[in-house]
């Protein structure tokens, strides 16, 4: 069966659903395509049941690299912090190895302002105050002011928080504002169609524009639907993953689909503070930033975690832990000071941008992250801050085996896989993220960022969206 839209939108995340809200607000016939199922307050879950986890998560392993999105309507936005930051203006003169700017001249920091400013004020978006962090985080703010250093509170798109520390699992409260309650329901008044556990598998083109090809989970069934404008919105996994199925159906692709994958200098470490009673896994995820090693090329942030990340996915261990060190005693070990005596710290960065997204011989997407010294020089500088920090009140930096032990990256912020650019030789697509070379083809999602960030991607993304939205509205093709 093929049906017939203005716009096919691909992804529900903070790019789609902003193009989704403002392409049918303008008046075009928008269908939204999803992979994952809708989600609310009624169906999120507080728990740490694998089960429910790898419905609502959707995890890619590659070589020394691992990935966690989420899967369903609302995208990202479903399981993130909720942190809202802009980035620094000098992110947007971050040059190659050869010296070129890595983001079109069209961009900088006052360019997206009147952008983040549209998001921050859809998503309700203020800065913490102190009576309002966590306990963990005032307990880093004191390990910082004690080492010499300065710590602020988050921006944060939450009102009203219950403090229940399940943001990552989906707010069962409508406090933190996912896409879910603003943007998602803006596209549908608007007239927009979302067709959920829908995925994506070819991009072509025909004599209306484009034709896109798509599996209904549920059923089984293949349907196309022919539109006169795509919007690629799927992430940075998954949209160079499409691109790279659709290659042949399309005109002369640049070789960059799939490249240039940063982890946003993603790392996690953890502390262990004997003296102080730390809740880690009370009150809202994050509260609290240090941007005292920003010109070292990082954040660090608090983080509240729940014990399955520090069990199975980031595996603390004690410095002094007797093998077997992920299990057993060890590991209860660990657990026993968990609750009280463990602080989470996260690593944002500017990392080298070293991984890769390709599609082996059966079209199964594939990762490889291959370390560059860039990247291993922020990380390893980021330890040394953090282990100074938490020595200063008396703590012990713990070991994450992920990068310490086995030089690996665990990121929940990929970007920059079909990067834009000035032109085709550099990346994928242009500053109003059109394709090269294939009109009305757009890609608006993380992997349009050309770098990483240094801090959470969300507010960026989104705005992006919305600059690339009123483009695409403005020289929409009848």
């Amino acid at each position: 069966m093929r049906e017939f839209f203005d716009v096919c939108i691909i992804g529900s995340g903070f790019g789609g659903s902003v193009c989704g809200a403002k392409l049918s607000g303008a008046g075009k016939t928008t269908l939204i395509l999803e992979q994952g199922r809708r989600w609310d307050k009624n169906t999120f879950q507080q728990t740490q049941d694998v089960k429910y986890l790898k419905e609502i998560y959707e995890e890619f392993e590659g070589e020394n690299i691992k990935v966690s999105t989420a899967m369903g309507v609302g995208g990202g936005s479903l399981l993130y912090s909720a942190s809202s930051l802009r980035t620094s203006s000098l992110v947007f003169e971050q040059k190659d190895k050869n010296g070129r700017r890595l983001w079109p001249s069209e961009y900088s920091r006052k360019v997206l302002n009147p952008y983040y400013e549209k998001v921050e004020k859809k998503l309700n978006v203020s800065q913490l105050l102190w009576s309002e962090v966590p306990k963990r985080d005032g307990i880093f703010a004191k390990a910082c002011n004690a080492a010499g250093y300065t710590c602020d509170r988050l921006r944060i798109a939450i009102v009203n928080c219950r403090n229940c520390g399940f943001c990552h699992t989906g707010c069962k409260f409508d406090r933190k504002q996912s896409l879910i309650l603003n943007y998602i329901p803006e596209a549908e008044k608007n007239g927009a169609k979302i067709k959920e556990e829908c995925k994506a598998l070819l991009v072509k083109r025909n004599e209306k524009g484009y034709l896109v090809a798509y599996k209904d989970l549920k059923s089984g069934v293949i349907n196309e639907v022919s539109c006169k404008a795509v919007i690629v919105s799927a992430g940075a996994i998954q949209s160079p993953a499409l691109m790279l199925r659709s290659k042949k159906y399309l005109d002369n692709l640049s070789s960059h689909v799939g490249k240039n994958l940063t982890a946003n200098g993603n790392i996690f470490l953890a502390a262990h503070l004997p003296k102080e009673d730390c809740e880690v896994f009370k009150g809202k995820v994050q509260g609290s930033v240090t941007y005292a090693f920003w010109e070292e090329g990082f954040v660090l942030q608090g983080v509240g975690t729940l014990p399955i990340s520090a069990a199975v996915i980031n595996r603390i261990r004690f410095k002094n832990a007797k093998r077997p060190n992920y299990w057993g005693i060890e590991m209860k070990r660990v657990m026993k000071e968990y609750g009280k005596h463990l602080l989470g710290i996260a690593v944002i960065g500017l990392d080298g941008s070293d991984g890769r997204v390709f599609l082996d011989e059966n079209e199964n997407i594939k990762l490889i992250w291959s370390m560059s010294e860039k990247s291993r020089k922020v990380f390893d500088k980021a330890i040394v801050r953090a282990k100074e920090i938490v020595e200063s009140l008396g703590g012990e930096l713990l070991i994450t085996e992920p990068y310490q032990e086995k030089g690996e990256v665990i990121t929940v912020h990929p970007l920059g896989t079909c990067r834009m650019a000035g032109d085709k030789s550099d990346g994928v697509i242009d500053s109003n993220c059109q394709v090269f070379g294939n009109p009305n083809l757009y890609i608006v999602d993380s992997s349009a960022v050309p770098s990483p960030l240094g801090v959470n991607p969300s507010l960026t993304i989104a705005a992006i969206a919305e600059r690339a939205s009123d483009y695409i509205v403005q020289n929409f093709q009848p």
